[in-house]
């Protein structure tokens, strides 16, 4: 059986053995590739969005040298040299020049910017806006700062823009009071969001620009709600680096976020990719392989269970059944199932064992006729031993000439002896034994007219079924080896309890007379327990007799226990082990 189990633990191990390092190998390349293909993605969608960043910046670098051009232009200087010597002919004729000159620069880069030129000095104001501008020189000067701003261009309608001024001198952005000639440019954010619409049409992700102040500026197909989950994760960022990468939580998907700061415009250019549609094709690869692994596991656990059924069930239930006849059930059968190989074996070991039974039976019933005529033998021995002292006491209360005693004693007898001539029955409950016992005690208190009994017994032990005139050889030892050497009054206590084992049950038989030595009581302890072939010791044939009978009667642990009484004498416990519940 050890055998038939270890190859079976081997199969199942040698199965995980093979399986579970593929498995771990697999993983193991599976999240290198991963690894990979996000670190690629990072880099790539970077790279990508610095092409779009790189392009955007270029515009806009372009808008801005045109307008630091344009406060340096020689026209414009000649317009003020017009303005305090000119005619006004000439005037209007730079004019014009002027302002084809502005023209062509808002559009030379592509994007159609607003040039707006206002002179201090000449207090006019040149623009490629057909709106009018007015002249506000306070609040020119408020609005003169470096590099572009978002905010309300001053004379346009319908929101913000970019704008850039230009200064001349150039000092005079640290002092706007200085300023000679102020150059405005600006650029409507649609040209921002066309870009980012050709790059979103590319395949390239779902960009827009991003500022922690003024919000976001999307492409016209912007998914709004992974933007919001986006610009969440953009706030809980730093934004100290000038370009970086990060993972985001978009809509519920895991998605690859990146970012690069423009430094023209201080706002930063945000993208976005879903990872899983990078990861599709690794992902459907882990699996079909994931999957194929279980199939094979599941297919490797049912072979495993056939072989289990078909082998390790069979073995194991004859293995089961041999325990039971070790234990003792000879009637246990082993049920055959289907037409396997092990059915021959089975049916001879079903036939083994009801030979078994039929011999331990016959064994048994010899066994149990031998002990009852053991039991018969003890008894008879009990039983004339008990009448010699009776009839002697008889005999002396006769030639005293107490009737009365003579009387109570042979009435006692009577009862004792209706009782312990019953040879046909060789048991009796507890309760039949205890009313013997009175009858006995009853007969001692005529004889010594100075004993007491006390009897307290639990009403669950009454029923309880022992040999007959067990109790008797040990009230008899207790009144006269305990009771009789002491002089005064003395009492007997013979009380039940219900043992901590299941099915043990233990009555004490207790006197308080001169007692024993604990020596005496080893060596009483050591002659009841003696074989019937080793010498007594010097002690009486009773004690013997009873724990015998005991023994025979009960299960292995029974017995007679001796120990010294509470209060001087001898304490006798009946061990009476039923293996029974109570």
């Amino acid at each position: 059986m050890d055998k038939k189990v270890t190859i079976f633990t081997k199969i199942v191990c040698m199965i995980m053995g093979l399986l579970v390092p593929v498995v771990l190998l697999f993983a193991l390349s599976n999240l290198t590739a991963v690894h990979v293909i996000e670190e690629g993605m990072k880099k790539n969608n970077l790279n990508k969005l610095q092409f779009l960043h790189e392009q955007m910046e270029a515009k806009i670098d372009q808008l801005s040298m045109n307008s630091i051009a344009m406060s340096n232009d020689a026209s414009i200087r000649e317009l003020e040299f017009r303005q305090l010597s000119g005619s006004n002919y000439d005037r209007q004729k730079l004019l014009r020049m002027i302002l084809d000159n502005l023209t062509l620069q808002s559009s030379i880069s592509g994007w159609l910017s607003d040039i707006t030129v206002y002179s201090r000095l000449t207090n006019e104001i040149v623009s490629t806006d057909n709106t009018s501008v007015e002249i506000h020189d306070d609040r020119w000067l408020k609005e003169v700062a470096k590099g572009w701003r978002y905010m309300d261009a001053p004379g346009t309608k319908g929101g913000k823009n970019f704008v850039w001024y230009s200064v001349s001198p150039i000092t005079a952005y640290e002092d706007p009071d200085s300023a000679k000639l102020i150059v405005r440019t600006t650029f409507d954010v649609s040209y921002l969001q066309n870009m980012l619409d050709q790059y979103k049409a590319d395949g390239q992700g779902d960009p827009f620009l991003y500022h922690p102040e003024y919000g976001i500026l999307a492409n016209r197909t912007l998914n709004r709600s992974g933007a919001e989950d986006l610009i969440r994760s953009l706030r809980g960022q730093s934004l100290d680096n000038a370009r970086t990468h990060f993972e985001a939580e978009m809509n519920g998907r895991k998605s690859l976020a990146s970012y690069i700061r423009m430094d023209n415009l201080g706002w930063y250019l945000v993208d976005s990719v879903p990872m899983e549609n990078i990861l599709k094709p690794v992902t459907r690869t882990r699996n079909l392989f994931y999957g194929s692994t279980i199939l094979l596991l599941l297919l490797s656990v049912a072979a495993s269970y056939m072989l289990y059924r078909n082998v390790q069930v069979p073995i194991k239930a004859l293995v089961r059944h041999v325990q039971r006849i070790k234990r003792g059930d000879y009637g246990s059968r082993v049920k055959t199932q289907g037409g396997t190989e092990f059915r021959f074996l089975i049916d001879r070991f079903n036939e083994m064992t009801e030979q078994i039974q039929d011999l331990l039976e016959k064994v048994v019933a010899e066994q149990l006729r031998s002990r009852e005529a053991v039991l018969k033998q003890l008894q008879s021995q009990i039983n004339p031993h008990f009448l010699y002292n009776c009839l002697f006491y008889i005999k002396n209360m006769s030639r005293m000439g107490d009737e009365e005693s003579v009387v109570a004693m042979a009435l006692n007898l009577g009862e004792y002896f209706r009782y312990t001539t019953r040879l046909g029955k060789q048991s009796a409950t507890l309760s039949e034994e205890l009313s013997v016992i009175v009858n006995y005690l009853e007969i001692q208190n005529l004889r010594m007219q100075r004993i007491r009994y006390e009897i307290d017994m639990p009403e669950a032990m009454n029923g309880l079924i022992i040999p007959r005139l067990i109790l008797q050889p040990l009230v008899e030892n207790a009144i006269l080896h305990g009771i009789e050497p002491k002089n005064g009054k003395c009492t007997v206590r013979i009380w039940g309890e219900v043992g901590p084992g299941a099915g043990e049950y233990r009555v004490f038989v207790e006197d308080d007379g001169v007692g024993m030595e604990t020596e005496q009581l080893a060596r009483l302890q050591k002659s009841v327990n003696r074989s019937e072939s080793e010498d007594d010791g010097g002690y009486g044939f009773g004690l013997w007799n009873v724990n015998q009978r005991v023994k025979l009667t009960f299960k292995e642990g029974s017995g007679l226990l001796f120990s010294p009484g509470a209060t001087g004498g001898v304490r006798v416990a009946i061990i009476m082990i039923t293996g029974e519940g109570t």
